[in-house]
C-alpha cells in the first residue's frame, strides 16, 4: 500500500510472495497536484502564507524519513513516512502482516490525519483489533471491517477514547516544543468537549487492505486511494469522497450542511475538504440522522478483490 497525504507522507507497499500482485494506497492532494505542474513551492508558500500565525504548514519541510519493513510466509512489505511541511506529523500507519494466523489474514492501513495527530494515532491503535474482534471476523471480512471505522467514532465519544486522544495531542507531547498555538487549542478541543464528544476539529481519512487467501477487502473513507498492480497493470480500487462529487453533495446538504468553494476545492461550510474521516465530530451533530447520514460520514467504501 501507499499513502501521501497531504503535506506529510505515509508510503506502505505490499506485495504477495507466491505471485506478481502488489497492492498500494494513494492520496492525491491538492499540493501534489501542483507539484506535477512545477508549482510545489509556490503552492506551499500560498498555503503557509494564508495559513500564517495559527497555521501547522510550515515555511521549510522536514525530509527525513523513517523506514521499515517486514514479511511473513505469505508477503512482504515495506513503509516509509516524512513529515513533510506540517508543523508536526499528522499521519499514521499499522502494518500487521499476521493478524490472524489461523486464518492468514493480513492488514494494512494508512490514515491520513489533520488538525493534528491524535485521531490517525488513535486508529493506528485501534482499529485492526476492532475489525478482529468483529462476530463476523471468521465469516464476512466485508461486515467486520465496514463496522471498525463506525467503531472508531463510538469509542471516541466516550470518556476513555477522549481521554487517550488528549494523550497524543501535540499540545501535551513535552517532546514537541514547536506546536503552534492551533495545536495546544486543538489538543484542549480534545478533552473539554462535554457539548460535543468525540474529537471535535480533528480528524484522519483512512484507507484500510485486509488480505485472506486471495483476496483484497479495502475499506476507505475520504481521499486516499487504493490501488493493485497486477502483471503490471494498475486498479484503482477507491474513489475520492470530496464534497463537490453529486451524491456527497446532496448528503451534506440534507443534513442541513452547505458546499463552499474556496481556493477552487470544495469544503463542508467553508471548512473541511474531504466529505467522509473518522472524527471531525462538530460536522457530524445533526441528532436527527444516523452516522452514515451526517454531513460528514464515517461510512467507508468497500470493495473485495481477487489477485
Amino acid at each position: 500500500m501507499h499513502l501521501v497525504p497531504g503535506t506529510g507522507a505515509t508510503d506502505l507497499a505490499s506485495r504477495t510472495l507466491s505471485g506478481s500482485g502488489c497492492c498500494s494506497i494513494v492520496h492525491a492532494s491538492q499540493t501534489e497536484k501542483e507539484e506535477g505542474r512545477g508549482g510545489h513551492h509556490k503552492a506551499m508558500k500560498n498555503a503557509w502564507q494564508a495559513n500564517s500565525g495559527m497555521s501547522t504548514i510550515s515555511r521549510e519541510p522536514v525530509l527525513s524519513k523513517t523506514t521499515e519493513r517486514g514479511e511473513n510466509d505469505r508477503l512482504e512489505y515495506a513503509v516509509s513516512s516524512m513529515q513533510g511541511y506540517r508543523a508536526n506529523m499528522e499521519d499514521a500507519h499499522a502494518a500487521v502482516g499476521d493478524l490472524d494466523v489461523s486464518t492468514a489474514t493480513s492488514f494494512f492501513g494508512v490514515y491520513d490525519g489533520h488538525g493534528g495527530p491524535a485521531v490517525s494515532m488513535f486508529c493506528a491503535k485501534h482499529f485492526h483489533l476492532e475489525v478482529q474482534k468483529h462476530p463476523h471476523f471468521n465469516d464476512s471480512l466485508r461486515i467486520a471491517v465496514e463496522s471498525a471505522f463506525f467503531r472508531m467514532d463510538q469509542m471516541m465519544m466516550t470518556e476513555e477514547g477522549r481521554r487517550e486522544l488528549s494523550e497524543y495531542s501535540p499540545a501535551n507531547n513535552n517532546a514537541n516544543m514547536n506546536s503552534t498555538v492551533k495545536d495546544m487549542l486543538l489538543g484542549c478541543a480534545c478533552v473539554n468537549m462535554k457539548r460535543r464528544p468525540g474529537a471535535a476539529d480533528v480528524g484522519s481519512t483512512a484507507c484500510v487492505a485486509v488480505i485472506r487467501g486471495n483476496q483484497i477487502i479495502v475499506g476507505n473513507a475520504g481521499d486516499c486511494r487504493c490501488v493493485l498492480s497486477r502483471n503490471g497493470q494498475a486498479t484503482v480500487l477507491t474513489t475520492d469522497h470530496k464534497p463537490s462529487v453529486p451524491a456527497e453533495r446532496r448528503r451534506i446538504e440534507n443534513a442541513g450542511r452547505s458546499v463552499v468553494v474556496t481556493g477552487g476545492a470544495g469544503r463542508i461550510d467553508g471548512g473541511i475538504a474531504v466529505s467522509r474521516s473518522i472524527g471531525d465530530m462538530r460536522y457530524k451533530s445533526n441528532s436527527r440522522l444516523t452516522p452514515a447520514l451526517q454531513a460528514l460520514t464515517c461510512s467507508p467504501e468497500i470493495r473485495v478483490v481477487s489477485y
